[in-house]
């Protein structure tokens, strides 16, 4: 939902339903403008699967369990292993291990230290890794490390679809 106005959001939920029947998400990185509107229309057009990003506990018990009442699924984007317990214990689905490679925003340690860090001190918490993967070697090692899946980002902001501008993605696929 990032740089999308309430409005926008609602409208590109609403797109998504249309070209398909199967389970989406969305993410709501809540300390950004606008974000907190975005995370209210996701949840009263109950999207299946909601990426919370920089959340509070306070706000957090809420806005999983508003989703959990409908049946929706809830990721937490963390960066540390104290971020992930406090995720977990406030009834996350699954954690979004953001490590440092992750278009420099992640925490100070990168995907493949944190990765196995946190699959072995939450064994039962599904993890999917962010940073640092960009092919199916990367995901075949995270998968080794413990991820149960991966997001590539800079992989799929180049593809016909996303919205960067040219220039940008020529880069990305330069500095591949």
């Amino acid at each position: 939902t990032g740089p999308l106005s309430a409005d926008e959001t609602k409208k590109s939920i609403a797109r998504i339903r249309e070209l398909t029947d199967k389970p989406f998400g969305v993410g709501c990185t809540l300390l950004m403008p606008g974000a907190k509107e975005n995370a209210e229309v996701a949840l009263q057009m109950e999207v299946p699967v909601i990426n919370f990003s920089l959340i509070t506990k306070k706000e957090g018990e809420s806005l999983i369990k508003r989703c959990h009442d409908y049946g929706g699924k809830v990721i937490t984007t963390v960066v540390n292993e104290k971020h992930a317990k406090s995720a977990r214990d406030m009834g996350t689905d699954a954690l979004m291990v953001t490590g440092h490679e992750a278009a420099a925003h992640g925490g100070d340690v990168t995907s493949f230290v944190l990765v196995p860090s946190l699959a072995s001190k939450l064994p039962d918490m599904p993890i999917i890794c962010a940073g640092g993967v960009g092919d199916g070697r990367g995901l075949a090692a995270m998968l080794a490390l413990g991820a149960d899946g991966v997001a590539m980002g800079s992989r799929l902001a180049v593809t016909k679809e996303s919205p960067l501008a040219g220039a940008v993605k020529d880069q990305i696929v330069e500095l591949d």
